[in-house]
């Protein structure tokens, strides 16, 4: 036998409950490759790499087949960790030998181990504890009963249960403990299952939130006295004591030393900017040391680390730095590593039938008296019927925490190895079911549509208040929007009321934050200020406009993925006629445009979903060099009007605007010849608003109506580019009739179908426009069901052929004139 050769198991010997593999091990991991007739399977290093490979690949191809149903992350991790472990694939004798060896799960369990202390790390560092004070009386009331009911139903099973089992039987010691993990709850369980059914800004996302805060902090504390006891009774007074005043001291130590350092670095960061990668280090280096000083002092590796992850300050900017650089590392090696090593300890050959049943009906009902906990304080605070139960069976869904204490019970001797695979089967299939009836139930877009009728601005009079609301996700929108508010017309007759979201990207932090910066008199201090030159600027401008305009000021953090539902409720509980969202790309003065992903996903999901008009905002410069709080400013206004519902509501928006003596408007009518002809013997309520403008508007000198004849697209677009350097804001529809010939093969060239063919040919990167445009789309129909093929594909119904929405860098070839 070579120096470099490895072999199997050769020997086994028990003694006091260990088990010895001998191997003859090569000192070096790597394999020289197989032209040097070397195995790369007889090597550590090698093999650890295929296991890291075979376990991501393995749950990314489960994820793929069950997120549809609405199965979670959790459910395809583990059933790869299953599947790979003794009891699937693991039984075959070849497999177990050069992939599943005994001496590679040495090194990957240690991996996995620091895999799992990462994520707990990281677990903390999104964790506001200051929910559980806030939380309300409902969220209280259902995170307790949540954890009680559970543990009262299940203590009855297992009354009956253990009478049925011998006196040394294995699962009679494991009971209580199955019992009591079973009932537990999790705040971070409940926090993972939400974001993945993306119902985190959901109204029944946050009252879940809370309550599982309240649950699992009870769970945690009671985790840690079982622990501790555990530790009390194996090992002497002396130690013990030793060991509780070590952790005393340095979490002490961590709330009182490395927490206000944190801070000094937080506040040595200027706002806006990236935390310094010495800062980040640093903070690498403290959990390290955790979690060395927790084995120093015979604790558990995760207790440290937890305490610190809690320690830090959630949120950016050192919390939202630490999810960045960690969050796709932990979640896509180490944690599937973690999930490998978790299966590699179950087998399914160790279970036998009875102690299957019992652990099954004991999850059962603890299953069924956490849904029972919940529902009952729901009821009495009358919540609707289906989100009761959605809330019930999510506060029941089982997750990566359960697991956790599973292991830590095996680990310490309180949970045996057949009770841990029949708990983790009882944990698989009940997060299997709970996750996609929650999908099934809960839909946030009919809390919306039912609370709303359909706003519009053609619908709304003009001597009541007009109520309107405006995205920002920067700064630099501020002005752009105060303008657009000034050209709106607001005066004592015609008030106008504008709610202002600052939209933030939810980063370092588990649970969204809405903030209301209405003046109350009372301040949070937990609550930073996120908006303070957006407030200062808008609050100026409604002093100013005292009596005419009022100002209500939001700062929303949360995933974007996620962020349109909050839009919408807010849409729809205030009442709002026109949203109002910027464009996902900026033009600055040095002539570079910014862009931004989840910007525009955004804007197409409110298109579709929103109760309300809405009207997406590109901002060329125009408008943000004037500043109406410092001057008088006079306004240039177009539309470009063609047909269809959105061009009658953004007329609609124009002769509101008309009336402002700051204001021109210049209405510019598209017509084919024969729709001109035919209009005169039908009833057209194109023309009918056209002609309300004529009478209100044109006898104004400085308004003025133009009207063209166009033949073909050629014709409209020389239109259009006749407009260039002539407004300072144009108002378009995003939607016109298919059947028309002036858009026949435009779409074909759509860089941004959300914009509609006439936004787009006015903002794409050959257009010469430098004016700034509003595209309005009239909200006839919302919600999930409603399907949008011009948003989708950029393209007219009637065709066949497809165009890939993400691709602006696609250059247009304009027709020769």
């Amino acid at each position: 036998m070579t120096d470099s050769t490895v072999n199997s198991t050769i020997n086994r010997v028990s003694t006091s409950g260990r088990v010895w593999f001998c191997e003859e091990v090569s000192k070096n991991p790597r394999s020289r490759g197989i032209f040097f007739s070397d195995n790369p399977f007889s090597y550590t290093l090698p093999v650890l790499f295929i296991q890291t490979s075979l376990v991501s690949s393995l749950t990314a191809v489960l994820q793929f087949f069950l997120e549809p149903i609405g199965e979670t992350k959790f459910f395809p991790q583990l059933l790869a960790g299953m599947m790979l472990g003794p009891s699937v694939i693991g039984q075959s004798a070849f497999l177990q030998k050069w992939l599943f060896p005994p001496k590679t799960f040495y090194i990957s369990e240690t991996i996995a181990f620091f895999g799992g202390m990462m994520f707990i790390f990281l677990v903390g560092v999104k964790i506001d504890l200051s929910i559980v004070v806030r939380s309300g009386k409902k969220a209280w009331a259902i995170g307790i009963l949540s954890f009680i009911f559970p543990l009262l139903f299940s203590s009855v099973i297992f009354i009956f249960a253990r009478e049925t089992l011998p006196p040394n039987h294995p699962l009679s010691k494991s009971l209580v403990s199955i019992t009591f993990i079973l009932s537990s709850g999790s705040f971070h369980v409940t926090a993972i299952h939400l974001a993945d059914l993306k119902l985190s800004n959901s109204e029944m996302g946050r009252l879940a939130i809370s309550s599982s805060m309240v649950s699992g902090t009870i769970s945690l504390l009671l985790v840690t006295m079982v622990v501790t006891h555990k530790n009390k009774i194996s090992f002497e007074d002396k130690t013990f004591i030793l060991m509780v005043m070590s952790l005393v001291v340095m979490v002490t130590f961590i709330l009182c030393i490395l927490r206000p350092i944190m801070f000094w670095m937080i506040r040595q960061t200027p706002e806006g900017r990236q935390m310094k990668e010495s800062y980040i280090i640093s903070v690498f280096l403290m959990l390290i040391s955790c979690a060395l000083f927790s084995e120093v002092i015979g604790q558990h590796v995760l207790i440290l680390p937890i305490v610190l992850g809690i320690a830090v300050p959630e949120g950016p900017p050192l919390g939202s730095a630490l999810a960045d650089r960690l969050d796709t590392l932990v979640s896509s090696i180490f944690l599937p590593l973690y999930f490998l090593y978790s299966g590699s300890r179950f087998n399914v050959f160790l279970i036998d039938g009875h102690t299957f049943v019992i652990v099954q009906l004991l999850a059962i009902v603890s299953f069924i008296g956490k849904v029972v906990g919940t529902i009952l304080p729901s009821i009495y605070w009358k919540m609707p019927m289906t989100d009761v139960l959605a809330l019930g069976l999510l506060m029941s869904a089982p997750g990566i925490t359960h697991l956790l204490y599973l292991q830590t019970g095996l680990n310490i001797t309180m949970v045996d190895e057949q009770s841990y695979g029949n708990a983790l089967i009882a944990v698989l299939w009940l997060t299997g079911v709970t996750t996609p009836f929650v999908k099934l139930l809960y839909d946030p877009s009919k809390r919306y549509i039912s609370l709303n009728r359909r706003r519009t601005i053609q619908q709304s009079t003009q001597d009541i208040e007009l109520h309107l609301m405006a995205c920002i996700h920067n700064q630099e929108t501020t002005p752009s929007i105060i303008n657009l508010l000034e050209m709106s017309n607001p005066s004592l007759e015609n008030p106008i009321c504008i709610y202002v979201q600052h939209l933030i990207q939810l980063r370092g932090r588990s649970t969204p934050v809405f903030i209301d910066h209405q003046p109350t008199g009372k301040k949070n201090p937990s609550q930073k200020n996120y908006s303070q030159h957006m407030i200062n600027a808008f609050r100026s401008y409604e002093k100013q406009k005292s009596n005419h305009v009022v100002v209500k000021l939001y700062t929303s953090i949360s995933p974007y993925e996620t962020l349109h539902d909050e839009i919408c409720m807010q849409v729809a509980e205030k009442r709002v006629c026109l949203l109002i969202v910027p464009f996902h790309r900026q033009w600055k003065s040095n002539g570079i445009a910014g862009s931004g992903h989840p910007i525009r996903a955004l804007n197409r999901q409110l298109l579709r979903t929103a109760p309300c008009s809405v009207g997406i905002l590109i901002e060329r410069g125009t408008l943000n060099i004037r500043n109406p709080l410092t001057n008088v400013a006079f306004y240039s206004v177009g539309i470009v009007f063609i047909d269809g519902n959105d061009d009658r509501e953004a007329l609609a928006y124009a002769m509101r605007m008309a009336n402002n003596p700051i204001v021109r408007v210049t209405l510019i009518r598209l017509m084919e010849r024969r729709k001109k002809n035919k209009n005169l013997i039908n009833k057209d309520p194109d023309g009918d608003l056209i002609h309300r403008f004529k009478v209100d508007c044109i006898q104004i000198k400085r308004h003025d109506y133009k009207e063209e004849v166009v033949r073909d697209s050629v014709e409209m677009i020389n239109v259009l580019r006749s407009l260039d350097g002539c407004f300072d804001l144009i108002l378009v529809g995003r939607r016109h009739a298919s059947e028309s010939s002036l858009f026949c093969g435009l779409t074909d060239w759509n860089e941004y179908p959300e914009l509609g063919p006439i936004g787009d040919m006015l903002v794409s990167s050959d257009s010469t426009f430098d004016g700034s445009v509003l595209v309005i789309q009239q909200q006839k129909r919302s919600g999930n069901g409603y399907h949008d093929l011009h948003l989708d594909s950029g393209i007219l119904p009637k065709q066949d052929n497809s165009n890939n929405m993400e691709s602006p860098h696609i250059k247009k070839v304009w027709p020769i004139v």
